[in-house]
């Protein structure tokens, strides 16, 4: 699910400035030429980063998960399995113990 723009700005604001240096050139999986390409531009988004602090990069986006189920297994050598799922329900979860 999609996060907020605020808390996209907040996550990326709370990440080192060198993350945000790289995130802010958005060439992440382009082919590069060399690795001195690479570092002349994170310096200069470093650059950019010390006189403009509150700077986002504006494709930034925070991504979140809300599973409606979990399960979890405990395994045993005889093979007596332990399996539980927990289930979103309007009370919060419920628990449920599972058929390996």
């Amino acid at each position: 699910m999609r996060e907020t723009p605020e808390l996209c700005a907040a996550d990326f604001l709370a990440r080192g400035a060198g993350a945000r240096a790289e995130a802010l050139l958005g060439r992440q999986s382009q082919p590069l030429a060399d690795l001195a390409e690479r570092d002349a531009q994170v310096e200069a988004s470093l650059t950019r980063i010390k006189s403009e602090p509150d700077l986002v990069a504006p494709h930034w986006t925070l991504y979140s998960v809300r599973p409606e189920s979990v399960e979890f297994w405990q395994g045993d050598k005889q093979r007596r399995h332990t399996r539980l799922a927990y289930l979103s329900s309007p009370d919060g979860r419920t628990k449920q113990l599972l058929w390996p």
